[in-house]
């Protein structure tokens, strides 16, 4: 949480914890929801997305629930890296991320990026985001048989 009134040495720590949580990159998606609600963007089909995004949506069709995490204690590198997490249960969830693939770990974020610019995804809180209408509509007409490979590269979380 960004505080306010505080003096240069206060916002330099602040700024340095932010880094640390991710959030200029979270900060990113929630802007890119918050254009996309703006201006919204009928016109968006599963065309137009990359698999990975697509991926996405088909895991979260029935909870809508997506959030990003990080394992900033790691000692690998990659496994450091943002990445992306749908709840596709209650209280069952994928996380799209592999230290030995850190390229395809950084195509789920761009997945997610697409997402939030198409208005197909919602910033509530902090790392927390949703599905919006459209990206419910648009799940549901997707056959997750047809992503099985892609949701094999995700990791079931405890």
């Amino acid at each position: 949480m960004l505080l306010r009134n505080m003096g240069d040495q206060a916002a330099k720590q602040t700024a340095w914890q932010d880094l640390a949580e991710g959030a200029p990159t979270i900060l990113g998606f929630a802007g890119l929801c918050s254009s996309a609600l703006m201006q919204p963007n009928d016109g968006c089909s599963a065309e137009q997305l990359t698999a990975e995004a697509k991926t996405i949506l088909v895991l979260a069709a029935s909870r809508g629930t997506i959030d990003i995490r990080a394992n900033r204690d790691s000692f690998d590198s990659a496994d450091r890296f943002l990445a992306v997490c749908v709840e596709y249960e209650l209280e069952h969830r994928l996380l799209f991320l592999n230290k030995e693939n850190p390229q395809q770990t950084v195509r789920f974020l761009e997945g997610f990026r697409e997402l939030c610019q198409q208005g197909l995804v919602l910033h509530h809180l902090q790392r927390d985001f949703s599905l919006s209408g459209r990206g419910f509509e648009l799940a549901k007409s997707l056959r997750r048989d047809d992503f099985s490979e892609l949701i094999q590269f995700a990791v079931e979380l405890d």
